[in-house]
């Protein structure tokens, strides 16, 4: 029942959230407005490309998916890619309503990806892309449950791209909405359900909070209150991403690990 409850929390939420904010800013951080997101997001999907090529899939015969959706981000940009077929999976009405509209030719799935009855077909995708979902998942079933159920779709020697801090300390929490988890419990978590880990890449480095470093708080603090007037006006947020684009597309091609967020790569075996 308590399962069911959140369930029932997080579906509400999200129908809400992005009703209100259908754009980056609804899959991003709102308080940071939709210029400054979209330029985040400008970054994020240059590096996914990137990562997505260096794979070498055959993106022209290749059954794809988008495990929570969201605003269709990522769905673009699998065809940008020239995927043959794309599906998305979302517990939100809402998203599914307006996706359906934007992409006709897609399969979309109603369901929880952290849900023992989730209606995914056996075996049928080449890629399934998990940007800032897991996370998400602060249940430890729902998240080992969402690992087996995307490892059931892959073909084998499929590939799952999923976003997340990866933290090199302690783990994070914020309630029921979001758990950071460590490299540790991550690395664990695929070996158990027979993944192999592929590489690890930054996605973001200066514009999103530095939570995977030693004094974790005290330099999200600092990055908070610098980023403080991106949200009062979107000119500033614009500004600020205008400023911040180049050196974040440097910094992200050159670093090893990020001290924010960063995609991981892992391929089913067999």
């Amino acid at each position: 029942m308590a399962t069911t409850r959140l369930n029932h929390r997080a579906r509400t939420f999200w129908d809400d959230r992005l009703r209100r904010h259908w754009g980056p800013e609804g899959v991003g951080s709102v308080w940071l407005g939709r210029a400054f997101n979209e330029w985040r997001c400008r970054v994020r999907r240059r590096v996914f490309r990137r990562l997505v090529r260096r794979l070498g899939l055959d993106l022209a015969h290749a059954s794809v998916l988008d495990v929570g959706c969201g605003t269709g981000v990522y769905l673009g940009e699998w065809l940008a890619l020239g995927a043959a077929s794309i599906a998305g999976l979302d517990f939100s009405d809402w998203a599914l309503t307006q996706l359906a509209r934007a992409y006709p030719s897609a399969t979309f799935y109603r369901t929880d990806i952290g849900a023992a009855d989730c209606p995914l077909p056996a075996e049928t995708f080449d890629a399934i892309s998990a940007i800032d979902v897991l996370i998400h998942l602060v249940d430890e079933a729902a998240y080992e449950t969402a690992l087996r159920n995307i490892h059931a779709a892959l073909k084998p020697g499929g590939y799952l791209i999923y976003s997340d801090a990866f933290f090199h300390g302690p783990e994070m929490q914020d309630g029921d909405y979001w758990k950071g988890r460590s490299l540790a419990t991550v690395e664990a978590a695929m070996r158990a359900t027979d993944f192999e880990i592929v590489s690890r890449v930054p996605s973001s480095v200066l514009m999103s909070p530095p939570t995977d470093t030693r004094h974790r708080r005290r330099n999200a603090r600092i990055w908070d209150i610098a980023m403080s007037p991106v949200g009062r006006r979107e000119w500033i947020g614009h500004l600020y991403g205008a400023v911040l684009y180049p050196i974040e597309l440097l910094l992200v091609s050159t670093l090893r690990e990020s001290p924010a967020t960063e995609l991981l790569v892992c391929r089913k075996k067999g």
